[in-house]
């Protein structure tokens, strides 16, 4: 036995000595021809050994290469596909006899590599390591069931990569980018061992994108297990560019990688930038497929959005309210894939407004939204511009929306067309309460789908000033200008309120009724305005016209026409009615009204007119009949027109309509028939029947006699003429007495 320990012993000094000797007997240079014949027929590249390589094997068995370069494939541009300056392998020989693998620190210094995708989508790395001539399967299959003989354990002292540049080229798309300046340094790895990863770099891209990139980590890989982990994971970045803002950034997060389960999860995962934090629990799974899934819990801290975007140089759309998006936070549960997210029960505040439900995007190239919310409530004036009222560019009272149909402004505000036509939207909204245009609502309900340059909101409803709404707008961007079609219903709601909020005045009272349907279409509000066509039928009860007291117009033109003094204003400037209702055609944003009927326990006023949206003029053509006498309307004063029908005109605009009473005409014959009557009355008084109706008949203009009409065509009847006429001129002083 001892011997045979001995001879063993013997064997393995031999085997050193060998070893030891082997790097002077033999020069790995004198080979340099042969390995790169060798590379070359194995990968089809060129390897160009410009430098020496070292030799060692006691007590490492040492590789070192100086400067080499692989060659790039045919049909790419870049002559070299990789190139290092110097290389370092180094492992220990003697653990090595007992299937150890305990390597130095592997050093690469230098390394150029450069990928590149042509304009076919085939990469330079295609294929790489297929040799070109393929080796036949021997038919000694000489695997068997017993174990091979691995290595038992592994050890390597560190990885060195320093000086490393790594450029990408995409001719499919034109894009190019740059790692420049890369270095990664570790400590001793050893399987399922922590070890500090250390990883820096300078990254180039397009349109003048330039970023440094630092990362450390606290990193284990069990290979045997395919199991990688990076604890205490952190990357830091700042990044800046022509279309990106300054940004300074930093994550943190732990990572697990089970490959053999395909799977990888993020914990504690914290961004943080500019002071403002976004967390979040990651698990993806089936990450070497082709449709890796992910899902996980997304939180951002509460954070000033306007504070933020200022930090990041983004200019936000201008608002009416500038303390608006000083508080946004977020809670949602995450799920998708590379094409696809979605964003459940999903908690979003935004200043004093919760947003909830369902949120998913569908291809990210061409995004496809749906949605499931609900909006406690909301002030949207806040978030939209300033009325041109709050700028004072405009007449007092007047809101944005109608400052935007005036001629004058529209053409500055194209509508975004372009953007209808992309839109690929289905979902659905409940807002609580809304305030939009000044107006208040509740219970807004809203479906939304757009698809192929077609949007519908349809069905649209909400409780409205004590009423109800119902609405379905259609609008086709598929052509060049933008098609509009609403189909509309309004239920019991009070009109003066709901004008008042919308155009800071209630001219109309009372409870409205009205169903409408119109189409337009332009590229500008005021260009739908001017081509607005369809038809529709309104009803008010129990309401008003305010600015406008047609009693009281009525009650000064008589006083006029009759010479007495102009009675004083009344304080009341409206006009009372139980009933208000018509029917109306539009055409090219004209509007025809043929039947209005104004009802109320004093007047009753039929008429028609037209609306010219464009101009915003009116121009009515009415018939007011005096039918009862109303203190509260200054009936008392009209009490002797009662039963006439005087006309009236209103023109103007539609903050300002002027009303005009035509009572000239009217009084005049009135006056007349009744100066008439009386004188009649005196005349028989005094004369009696038969000579007062022959004078008053001649005098007045009155009727003649039968007798006197049908001896009118004789020439007799002349004389008879001529006396009658002696006698006016004879009874003409007492005429005067009796008036």
């Amino acid at each position: 036995m001892r011997l045979l320990l001995e001879l063993i012993a013997f064997i393995i000094i031999v085997i050193i000595i060998g070893l030891i000797t082997l790097p002077f007997i033999v020069d790995p240079n004198d080979y340099k021809q042969q390995i790169s014949e060798q590379v070359e027929k194995a990968t089809g590249r060129t390897l160009n050994l410009e430098g020496g390589i070292g030799l060692s094997v006691f007590p490492w068995i040492a590789l070192e290469l100086g400067p080499l370069s692989l060659s790039n494939a045919n049909g790419f541009q870049a002559e070299q596909f990789a190139k290092i300056d110097g290389a370092q392998i180094r492992i220990k020989l003697m653990p090595l006899l007992k299937k150890e693998l305990e390597m130095d620190t592997v050093v690469l210094d230098g390394l150029i590599l450069n990928l590149e995708k042509n304009k076919a989508g085939k990469t330079n790395w295609d294929n790489f390591g297929n040799s070109r001539q393929k080796e036949e399967p021997t038919s000694n299959d000489t695997s068997s069931d017993e174990p091979s003989a691995g290595v038992a354990a592994l050890s390597i002292a560190g990885v060195e990569l320093t000086n490393a540049n790594i450029f990408w080229s995409n001719e499919s798309n034109g894009s190019d980018y740059a790692v420049k300046n890369l270095n990664l340094k570790t400590d001793p790895l050893e399987p399922g061992e922590p070890t500090a990863v250390e990883l820096n770099f300078d990254l180039d891209g397009d349109a003048g994108l330039t970023a440094n990139i630092a990362l450390t980590s606290q990193s284990a890989v069990d290979i045997e297990n395919q199991l990688f982990t990076l604890n205490d994971f952190t990357f830091k970045t700042k990044a800046s560019g022509q279309d990106i803002p300054e940004i300074d950034l930093t994550l943190t997060t732990d990572i697990t990688a089970d490959l053999e389960q395909q799977i990888v999860t993020l914990s504690q995962l914290r961004l943080l930038t500019y002071g403002h934090v976004i967390e979040s629990n990651i698990k993806a799974t089936q990450i070497l497929s082709e449709q890796p899934q992910f899902n996980g819990q997304l939180t951002i801290a509460p954070f000033n959005l306007r504070q933020l975007a200022k930090q990041l140089a983004i200019a936000l759309p201008v608002m009416a309210d500038d303390t608006t998006l000083e508080l946004v936070k977020l809670d949602s549960k995450l799920a998708g894939s590379t094409d696809h997210v979605n964003l459940n029960d999903l908690v979003l505040t935004l200043d004093q407004s919760q947003l909830s439900g369902q949120f998913g995007i569908k291809k990210f190239a061409k995004p496809a939204l749906t949605f499931k919310l609900a909006l406690d409530a909301i002030d949207a004036d806040r978030y939209l511009p300033a009325s041109e009222s709050d700028t004072d560019t405009a007449p007092a009272g007047k809101s944005a929306a109608g400052s935007l149909g005036t001629a004058s402004t529209a053409t500055a505000n194209e509508l975004p067309i372009e953007t209808l036509r992309n839109l690929n939207i289905a979902g659905s909204l409940d807002i609580g309460k809304l305030k939009i245009s000044g107006t208040h609502s509740e219970n807004i309900q809203l479906n939304i789908n757009a698809k192929n340059g077609v949007v519908k909101l349809q069905p649209l409803s909400a409780e409205l000033y004590q009423g109800n709404y119902k609405g379905d707008i259609k609008l086709d961007a598929r052509g060049k200008s933008l098609k509009l079609g609403i189909n509309e219903n309004l239920s019991n709601i009070q009109a003066g309120p709901l004008l008042k909020d919308l155009n800071g005045d209630d001219k109309l009272s009372g409870l409205v009724n009205a169903n409408v349907k119109l189409s337009g279409q332009g590229k500008t509000v005021a260009q739908i305005k001017q081509t607005l066509s369809g038809n529709g039928k309104f009803s008010f009860t129990d309401g008003a016209l305010e600015g406008i007291n047609i009693a009281e117009s009525i009650r000064k033109a008589k006083a006029v026409l009759k010479g007495e003094s102009m009675p004083a204003s009344s304080d009341v400037v409206k006009t009372d009615f139980s009933s208000f209702e018509g029917s109306f055609t539009a055409n090219k944003g004209r509007i025809n009204n043929p039947d209005l009927l104004l009802m109320s326990p004093l007047l009753r006023i039929e008429g028609a007119g037209n609306a010219d949206l464009n101009q915003e003029a009116i121009d009515y053509d009415l018939e007011v009949a005096i039918v009862g006498s109303v203190e509260g309307q200054q009936g008392k004063d009209l009490a002797e027109l009662k039963g006439l029908t005087i006309p009236v005109k209103i023109t103007g605009s539609f903050n300002e309509p002027k009303p005009t009473v035509d009572l000239a005409t009217l009084l005049r014959d009135n006056a007349t028939q009744k100066a008439k009557d009386r004188i009649q009355d005196k005349l028989k008084d005094k004369l009696g029947d038969e000579l007062g109706n022959i004078i008053g008949g001649a005098f007045l203009g009155g009727k003649k006699s039968t007798d006197d009409a049908s001896d009118s065509g004789d020439k007799e009847a002349t004389p008879a003429r001529s006396a009658e006429d002696e006698l006016k001129d004879a009874i003409g002083g007492v005429l005067k007495g009796l008036f």
